[in-house]
């Protein structure tokens, strides 16, 4: 009898799991309930050929470090300008990949004084034969906000 109740909440759970919808994961003990999506703008999003380097998951509030991860990430001439007065800047970056990926920031919230912001990840799929190594990026402009930043991960696969 124990074992049919324990295979019926089993299949309960799993059905619950399946259904379409907006899911919210918390931790034990997150008060987290709110959250506010903040409007972000693409400044650049693309894969630097032959570009090199480890992964990059940074919030950016001053024009001069704004410029020094311009130049460290291999994009031509000066960034644009940003009103740090009110806008910041997320940048997120890949390590270098074989060929053909992508990285994109889909969302970022307010959430628990924290700033959560999704990122999919998407190296080259398994079948891809490669000629450049590149590096993909994405920078992102958003309205100022004083939380530190948590980063949602996930990955996924670029096809070829």
């Amino acid at each position: 009898m124990k074992r049919l109740l324990g295979l019926l909440l089993a299949a309960v759970v799993l059905t619950a799991a399946s259904c379409d919808g907006e899911k919210t994961v918390t931790e034990p003990g997150d008060k987290t309930t709110e959250s506010s999506t903040v409007e972000l703008t693409t400044v650049v999003q693309r894969s630097i050929p032959g570009g090199g380097g480890g992964t990059v998951r940074e919030v950016i509030r001053d024009q001069n470090a704004f410029a020094e991860i311009w130049t460290d990430l291999g994009l031509d001439g000066a960034p644009p300008a940003v009103d740090f007065a009110q806008e910041m800047v997320v940048v997120a970056a890949m390590e270098t990949q074989s060929c053909v990926s992508k990285v994109t920031i889909r969302s970022i919230f307010e959430q628990g004084g924290e700033l959560a912001v999704d990122i999919l990840e998407a190296p080259p799929a398994p079948n891809c034969i490669c000629i450049t190594a590149e590096r993909p990026l994405h920078i992102v402009r958003l309205r100022k906000v004083n939380a530190p930043p948590r980063y949602n991960v996930e990955r996924g696969l670029t096809p070829c």
